[in-house]
């Protein structure tokens, strides 16, 4: 009977060990659970910062791409006003090859006539033209109509000679034209060209610093890309992982409910052994003490009176909880009694009562010896209460005890 009791005592130790090895491993579990989910609420706020970032930048390439279309549309707008300008440039070169050509021609007609003026000049220096010379050409004139036409004559040269002069002058103040409206024109030439240079130069720089920045943008958008996706996978493994250690958790809380349900099992079914145990022994003796009675009463009574007095001894009892100052709640074979508030032990001195023995208490009832303390000492004990109340009431007193097995 002692050693099926030290096995069970055995089993029982070894099931508190696994249960509280299980809560230990359970609360380590938990712990790095609460950890996972920290680090995945720190890293859902990274991800939902960086998605946000991702959006702005979006918009700026957006708005960067509109920027590039509209100048596009400003550069085709100004290659039609190029187009435009450089058949304008076309037609002023053309207009000043033509101006150039009518110099050339005035330039010519205007030396050619000084140079008949200037044979005019000496011709008349040569032959006189002054009155007297006009009255000798009209006097010397054979008749009347001689005398008429003569007048005529030198009438149409006179005349002639003033409307050269006229034309001339004419001519001179056209050509001062002629060559004013080419400067202008080239300088305008020269304007337009210079306008439409700059005009070029400046849409050619402002895209390419919107193409650049464009650019510059899509990089920093495929980086975002790039390290969202890579938080995504964080997040991901940090689920798994979360997912894992609930799953180790439930699994560890399973089993330690039915390792504490097989121990209540156990318990129950050790003590309904021992109570049949207790009782077959209470009708074994009674048995036995009506036999010894009937053979020889008074010899019988006197031996067993002995006997009886002999196994019964005096100790000093306290009582404890599994909540006292210093506790831990384990006993020092292994039962949790927070977990088993109804369990029925004693701490003893081992040496005086070995850890393991079950021991009857007058008055108490049947304990198991599973805890020692350091003020128990010689023939104390301490009995486990599953109250403060109740242990406090019990106080300290002298109790009867006796090793069952």
């Amino acid at each position: 009977m002692i050693k099926k009791f030290m096995i069970l005592v055995f089993f029982i130790t070894s099931f508190h060990i696994f249960i509280g090895g299980t809560t230990h491993a359970t609360d380590s579990l938990k712990n790095e659970e609460e950890k996972i989910q920290h680090e995945r609420q720190h890293l859902k706020r990274e991800l939902s910062e960086a998605e946000l970032s991702l959006i702005e930048l979006t918009q700026k390439i957006n708005e960067h791409n509109n920027e590039i279309e509209d100048l596009n549309d400003e550069i085709l707008n100004n290659e039609d006003k190029i187009i435009e300008t450089e058949e304008e440039i076309s037609q002023n070169e053309l207009k000043i090859k033509e101006l150039k050509d009518d110099i050339e021609s005035l330039q010519l007609d205007i030396d050619q006539r000084i140079d008949l003026l200037k044979d005019r000049a000496v011709s008349y220096q040569r032959n006189g033209i002054d009155s007297v010379s006009y009255m000798e050409v009209i006097l010397g004139a054979e008749s009347f109509g001689d005398f008429i036409s003569r007048i005529i004559t030198i009438t149409k040269i006179a005349q002639a000679d003033n409307n050269f002069i006229e034309q001339t002058e004419i001519a001179y103040q056209e050509l001062e034209t002629i060559k004013a409206d080419y400067e202008t024109t080239i300088k305008n030439l020269e304007t337009q060209k210079e306008q439409l240079e700059m005009i070029h130069q400046e849409i050619n720089d402002q895209k390419d610093k919107l193409v650049s920045l464009r650019d510059e943008l899509k990089q920093k958008e495929k980086d975002q890309k790039l390290f969202i996706s890579r938080l995504v996978e964080e997040e991901k493994e940090l689920a798994s992982k979360e997912d894992d250690i609930r799953k180790r958790i439930e699994e560890e809380v399973r089993l330690r409910e039915e390792a504490q349900r097989e121990l209540e099992r156990q318990a129950a079914e050790e003590a309904r052994r021992e109570e049949a145990r207790r009782a077959e022994e209470a009708a074994r003796k009674e048995a036995e003490k009506t036999n010894s009675r009937n053979n020889n009463e008074d010899s019988s009574n006197n031996d067993n009176k002995s006997e009886s007095d002999a196994s019964w001894q005096t100790f000093e009892a306290t009582a404890y909880t599994a909540y006292c100052e210093g506790c831990t709640g384990v006993t020092r074979l292994g039962i949790d009694l927070r977990s088993n508030p109804n369990a029925k032990v004693i701490a003893v001195d081992p040496s005086v009562i070995p850890l393991g023995k079950r021991v009857e208490i007058r008055g108490h009832g049947t304990f198991l010896a599973a805890d020692i303390g350091s003020a128990i000492i010689g023939n104390k004990i301490d009995i486990f209460m599953p109250n403060q109340s109740d242990a406090l009431s019990f106080g300290r007193r002298n109790v009867q005890l006796r090793v069952l097995d």
